[in-house]
């Protein structure tokens, strides 16, 4: 299950290692209407030199708003001689939308490791009692931990050190059956939130608007920051996790926000 869950894991990570050489071979980018649609979620084409972009699964990258369809089109806009998806993040999600639209197999996937990562949620893992960071998880961590229990009717509670309890059958069965309510569009925003945060509670407290996209990303960073108190941080290497982090997430909130606006100016 785990090499699966890793070939159908799509949101990657805006980061300069991973860059692909792809040498840009378009002009123009423009975006289209698309005809004849009674899909609300598949209206507006983006297409390079009059060619519709199609995923790596070749289905059409057909997009609900044309918002959404014109800030992808910037994307590609933006682009110099070689393409970077790393600096493309709503293509990215929008692909990975329409691919799991396409394939029940890979939407299984994609919700099984989001509900992995809530059973050894960052909200959940507490350092053993009496210490230092323990008493900042507390105060940090319970108020987020008890919001999300009481929005979505769980019974959660933290794990100490390696100790990861399961989630009791109630509480798993109610994650299934809230992601089995999300769209496409709306799943891989919350797992591109969920992966990056190592948080599925910080990404729901995020859907919500509990928190805003800063605090949940100092939240699921909190044990890492003590230690860089304690010993000091790396220099770049720390700084560049956290702006990876917050970049990727600010994009995810973006997409939830766009794939429900329209406008009668296009």
């Amino acid at each position: 299950m785990r090499s699966l869950l890793l070939k159908y894991r799509f949101t990657e990570q805006i980061s300069t290692s991973q860059t692909l050489q792809i040498k840009r071979f378009y002009k123009d980018v423009k975006i289209e209407m698309a005809f004849g649609v009674t899909d609300p979620y598949r209206q507006w084409l983006v297409k390079l030199d009059g060619k519709t972009v199609k995923t790596p699964s070749k289905n059409e990258l057909a997009i609900p708003t044309p918002q959404l369809a014109q800030r992808i089109a910037d994307e590609f806009s933006a682009q110099a001689e070689f393409i970077n998806p790393a600096t493309m993040p709503l293509m990215t999600l929008a692909r990975n939308a329409v691919d799991i639209e396409a394939d029940e197999n890979m939407r299984e996937f994609m919700e099984h490791s989001i509900v992995s990562y809530l059973e050894r949620d960052t909200v959940l893992f507490r350092e053993q009692s009496h210490s230092e960071l323990y008493q900042i998880q507390v105060q940090k961590l319970d108020p987020q931990l008890k919001l999300f229990n009481q929005k979505f009717g769980m019974h959660l509670k933290a794990n100490f050190g390696l100790d990861v309890e399961p989630l009791k059958q109630y509480d798993q069965i109610r994650i299934e059956t809230i992601l089995k309510e999300l769209n496409s569009w709306q799943l891989v925003c919350l797992d591109s939130k969920v992966e990056n945060l190592k948080s599925c509670i910080l990404a729901f407290q995020i859907w919500n608007n509990h928190i805003d996209v800063q605090e949940a990303v100092k939240l699921s960073r909190i044990e890492e920051d003590y230690q860089i108190s304690l010993n000091g941080k790396i220099e770049g290497h720390h700084d560049f996790d956290e702006e990876t982090i917050l970049a990727n997430v600010k994009a995810a909130k973006l997409f939830s926000q766009l794939i429900h606006i329209q406008s009668i100016t296009y």
